[in-house]
């Protein structure tokens, strides 16, 4: 029964292996086109904080290429959704999703409006505890170039609880009559909607013309609940001590919340290799679409891996081996952007200083590491003020990978103080809880 659709899809895999596409100039013409998306500020209720905007389609692109795993019931779950084909970066990228499109878990919506010349349709939306996906494509009777998202915004009578929303705002160079994508939203707890009547608002900017839609539509199910595993168990690698609390686990992602000793003499900047491994060794790992972590507080901090709600797995472990880590007293730069002077920087001496002014500042090292993306919190000028950053590009060059933030005022008083939330230092170990 699966057939076709595993030849169709094969089809448009090696459409794509037709591309003759450098790795180096590969990279330089998506992120070129992509890394300029920037991610609309999160909402927050108290406090707001900035997402860095990312090339998302930068890594569908990678993963559509390279991997097509069709089994026969994820072919079966595509033929009941018509135009999924440009999903299949997501969904190959993340076991989480591949398992929530197999398990009929994804909601197919399909409901569309029309302004002049322009076609809004919601694709479809997969929602549980920790957020909601909406999926949506914009067409055209002409080009879309040069046109980008103003806003993006979902309502429903509830008010929504604090989160993230991001998304892309530009549309790629090359781009033709159509263009499609994703609005994530994640939730900072656990929530779920009483009602399922939501409204879609979508603004867009054509020709300097502003466009704006507002499409209704309902879900026909509820979330399914999360599954808490309690774990409050203590690890240490390379003498930085860390506790596992919990692991909550949603269909959409898997939240493993964890707390850093705060008498430890290096600053954990990430987990390189978190994963869930069953009986079998198949491993769930980070989400590869942007979203790594999120800071709860001073010392505790979120980390998204693939879901596996849908997997029964007999025993489950929690594996680490590999953590990046500075010491603290290198966790902080310093930078003069009206003398264009690096004040303060790591001991190594990898990072580079670029062009600065009042409205920017270039940063730059050589580095083979990967999902740099963000590298800095937001600054904090002489004052003390926080300074806000709508936007970074990200790319690379021959070695060297470069930061470019754009302050979203100058009114502020150097030098500016900025804590690495990235940086190429790592400590290693080796550690295994038994979740299950």
């Amino acid at each position: 029964m699966y057939e076709e659709e595993e030849q169709r899809l094969l089809k448009f895999k090696k459409e794509y292996e037709k591309v003759e596409l450098p790795i180096e100039q590969g990279d330089e013409a998506i992120l070129s086109g992509f890394m300029k998306a920037k991610r609309e500020k999160s909402l927050l209720k108290k406090k707001q904080k900035r997402l860095l905007g990312l090339a998302i389609a930068a890594i569908i692109i990678v993963s559509f290429i390279t991997s097509i795993r069709i089994s026969p019931t994820f072919a079966n779950a595509l033929t009941s959704i018509p135009g999924m084909e440009w999903m299949i970066g997501f969904i190959e990228q993340d076991k989480g999703f591949s398992a929530i499109i197999e398990n009929d878990y994804y909601q197919k919506v399909d409901v569309s409006e029309t302004k002049g010349d322009l076609t809004l349709t919601i694709d479809g939306v997969i929602m549980d505890e920790s957020g909601i996906n909406v999926f949506y494509t914009l067409k055209s009777t002409n080009p879309l170039t040069g046109g980008e998202i103003k806003y993006i915004n979902l309502l429903n009578k509830e008010e929504f609880p604090e989160h993230t929303r991001s998304y892309n705002v530009y549309f790629p160079d090359d781009i033709q009559n159509e263009f499609q994508d994703m609005v994530e939203y994640q939730f900072v707890d656990s929530f779920s909607f009483d009602e399922l009547k939501f409204n879609f608002e979508f603004v867009t900017v054509m020709d300097n013309k502003e466009i704006k839609f507002l499409i209704p539509f309902e879900l026909k199910e509820n979330v399914k609940k999360n599954i808490t595993y309690p774990i409050d168990q203590v690890v240490e690698i390379e003498n930085q001590k860390i506790t596992i609390e919990e692991i909550i686990v949603y269909p959409l992602r898997i939240g493993v919340k964890v707390a850093v000793d705060p008498t430890n003499t290096k600053e954990i900047l990430g987990f390189e290799d978190m994963r869930l491994e069953d009986e079998n060794g198949e491993v769930w790992t980070s989400i590869a679409n942007g979203t790594v972590n999120r800071t709860l507080s001073k010392h505790e901090k979120m980390y998204y891996l693939q879901s596996n709600y849908f997997e029964k797995p007999k025993e489950l472990y929690l594996r680490v081996n590999k953590l990046m880590a500075i010491d603290k007293e290198d966790a902080v730069v310093i930078v003069d952007t009206e003398a264009n002077r690096l004040v303060k920087s790591p001991k190594d001496g990898k990072l580079k200083l670029g062009e600065t002014s009042k409205a920017q500042a270039e940063f730059f090292m050589v580095s083979d590491s990967e999902d740099m993306y963000t590298i800095f919190d937001e600054p904090i000028d002489a004052t003390g003020k926080e300074l806000s950053i709508p936007s970074t590009e990200f790319y690379n060059h021959e070695n060297k990978k470069y930061w470019n933030m754009f302050f979203e005022n100058s009114e502020y008083k150097n030098p500016l103080q900025m804590k690495l939330t990235f940086y190429p230092n790592y400590i290693e170990g080796d550690v295994k809880i038994e979740v299950k």
